[in-house]
């Protein structure tokens, strides 16, 4: 298992030019397989691609992953566009997440229907291919919808999906798979299915990832009530105890917890921060990367 970290893009209350760049510098410093965003349109997050085409420029190997973007909300031409801005500032690192999303205030905030959203999705991801394929055709005197991604057919696309016909969609329209902060558990019981799903698609190589939410310090409980002020605030309620959504305490805690997600078997886990501050960088860098690197 590889080991990616989540830029604190949802923190935006307490984040800042210089903690974002700092924190992608850093992060591809210590050898992060990749950076992540995550998404939520009825709040006061930056947004993921424009988030991730800033922290293109002062990085120059780690990955960048939208982990996820609620795509049927937004219109997926001007995803597609954004998209592929992102892999050519990058030199072609982006990773597209994307997931139909399930909150009806972030597709209200967008001015979107609700309704339909699933069959929307499909539909969308195969467009977003399509803009790809077409741009290639622009040249000097003539141009196309686009541009054209630096990758070739283009960025991967994971899908996030939990219900088995999500995951079905997910294995006909997506490269890979992402799991949200669903736990080390959930992910060992899910994941054999989902690569068999993907591997009856054709696609017996699917990419896993997964999210977990972190908060980092010596005194459990403050790093605990600390954390879980950001979640909370980001949610609006949560549906279970904080303690149980967020990996809390010193990195020896911790070390134990996040190689259970290796043994769930995926293959790439985003941890997300939820402490605004670059000593959580550091300490997972310094205490818990080398066993992933």
């Amino acid at each position: 298992m590889k080991l990616g970290i989540g830029l604190p893009n949802t923190m935006a209350h307490e984040t800042d030019r210089a903690l974002m760049l700092d924190w992608a510098r850093l992060a591809e410093e210590a050898g992060f397989e990749v950076l992540g965003t995550i998404d939520k349109p009825n709040y006061d997050s930056w947004d993921p691609l424009t988030t991730l085409a800033g922290v293109a420029g002062v990085t120059e190997r780690i990955r960048l992953a939208t982990t996820i973007l609620q795509l049927p909300p937004r219109n997926e031409v001007v995803v597609a566009k954004q998209a592929a801005v992102v892999d050519q500032l990058s030199a072609g690192r982006l990773v597209l997440g994307l997931a139909q999303g399930g909150r009806e205030d972030d597709f209200a905030a967008l001015g979107a229907p609700f309704a339909g959203r699933s069959a929307r999705f499909e539909r969308q991801v195969g467009r977003i291919r399509e803009i790809w394929q077409g741009a290639r055709a622009s040249d000097r005197d003539h141009g196309a919808v686009g541009p054209a991604p630096v990758q070739e057919p283009g960025p991967p696309i994971w899908a996030g999906a939990m219900s088995p016909k999500a995951v079905e969609r997910a294995a006909r329209v997506a490269d890979g798979f992402i799991f949200g902060t669903a736990g080390s558990a959930a992910m060992a019981e899910a994941t054999p299915g989902i690569r068999e799903a993907f591997a009856a698609a054709g696609k017996p190589d699917v990419e896993i990832a997964g999210l977990a939410y972190v908060g980092i310090g010596d005194d459990a409980q403050a790093a605990l009530d600390e954390a879980a002020h950001h979640v909370l605030r980001y949610y609006g309620q949560l549906w279970t105890e904080p303690g149980n959504l967020i990996h809390h305490g010193p990195t020896s805690k911790l070390d134990e917890e996040i190689a259970a997600y290796a043994d769930a078997g995926i293959d790439v886990l985003v941890v997300f921060p939820q402490i605004p501050s670059l000593d959580q960088v550091e300490r997972l860098a310094e205490d818990i990367l080398p066993a992933y690197a």
